[in-house]
């Protein structure tokens, strides 16, 4: 069987110390200080894409959790160049910058640090392409995401009340971690908004050889759009009856098995949710 589908993995794996990871990502404030904006988004194959003035200039971003640094879409790299691995265990080439503002609505995140390049592949999938929204810019507010009514609301203040599902969040290099369980037993995996896929495991995980000889799963073949841009995949399809998220049930989950830097679960893990991202307390809250 072959399909082609767009699948979005922005992560970037640092070669740099992940102290140096969270220093670069702590750079830079938000004006005003107290500050609240809601508004409407648009996806594109689940994604969430973001509408950003970047120094006065609006673009369409893709909102990315799994992303370490933002990156800007420039044909020519600015600043000092370092090659960074991408989800899919491809390399790209990327400058560094610092952007004096980059701001949604009212709130005006200023002088942050990004990553900079021409993402051949992204770039021709949506109009008026501007980067990716990654962790410098996620961390700095509390972003609160009706994902089924495609709205979001940004605030320093706290919005959500009890009625929420708390998940536990481990940062490795600023990125948000969590366990899920599976018959029972836990496993660690990235929270990717930047990828389209509900769960996916690198095609080598051991965890990917016990659910392929406990479930069934089919071939399939088609062209994902990642760091680095198009490339033709072969991988498995299948569903997993049951994943546990904390004390929340996600049942017949569609999983994929390819090529892929680690396990994770994507925006379409959480297609029927309210998101509560909570950098006051770091944790995400989750309410269906």
């Amino acid at each position: 069987m072959k399909k082609i589908n767009l699948l979005l993995i922005g992560f970037i794996i640092l070669s740099a110390f992940s102290c140096s990871v969270t220093k670069n990502q702590n750079k830079g404030n938000v004006l005003p200080v107290s500050f609240n904006y809601e508004t409407e988004f648009e996806t594109i194959k689940s994604v969430i894409v973001l509408p950003f003035e970047i120094n006065g200039v609006l673009k369409n971003f893709l909102f990315d959790t799994g992303a370490d640094y933002s990156i800007i879409q420039r044909e020519l790299k600015l600043g000092k160049t370092s090659h960074y691995d991408g989800a899919s265990k491809r390399k790209m080439k990327l400058g560094n910058e610092i952007i004096p503002s980059l701001k949604i609505g009212s709130i005006d995140f200023i002088n942050t640090f990004a990553l900079n390049g021409d993402m051949k592949g992204l770039k021709e999938q949506i109009p008026n392409f501007g980067g990716l929204i990654g962790q410098p810019i996620i961390k700095k507010a509390n972003w609160l995401i009706d994902y089924p009514n495609k709205s979001i609301h940004v605030s320093d203040k706290n919005l959500v009340g009890t009625n929420f599902e708390t998940i536990r969040i481990i940062r490795e290099g600023g990125a948000p971690y969590t366990y899920i369980s599976i018959n029972d037993i836990k496993y660690k995996l990235l929270i990717d908004f930047g990828s389209s896929t509900e769960f996916n495991l690198p095609k080598d995980s051991k965890l990917a050889k016990q659910l392929l000889k406990k479930y069934s799963f089919s071939d399939n073949e088609r062209d994902r759009y990642t760091l680095g841009g198009l490339q033709k995949i072969r991988e498995k399809l299948g569903v997993v009856p049951l994943i546990k998220l904390g004390n929340m049930d996600f049942k017949n989950v569609n999983t994929t098995i390819n090529i892929s830097s680690q396990p994770r679960i994507g925006i379409g893990f959480f297609k029927d949710c309210k998101i509560y991202i909570d950098n006051i307390n770091n944790s995400y809250k989750i309410k269906k």
